[in-house]
């Protein structure tokens, strides 16, 4: 299970992500879509742990 509660990611003065919040069970799959610089890599990079979240309540 991968499980992220308010996870924000700050570079400089910028929130490329901001609390986000989502749970994903064992066997399930889902995507995550958006625009052009909504923060979907970040997201990404902060799960598989490439780069820190700025803040975050619980990421499991």
């Amino acid at each position: 299970m991968l499980e992220l509660k308010e996870v924000t990611k700050e570079f400089g003065n910028k929130k490329a992500v901001n609390e986000i919040s989502f749970t994903v069970k064992n066997g399930n799959i889902y995507g995550i879509v958006g625009r052009n610089g909504a923060g979907k890599s970040t997201t990404f990079r902060m799960i598989l742990k490439i780069i820190k979240p700025t803040s975050r309540r619980d990421f499991i």
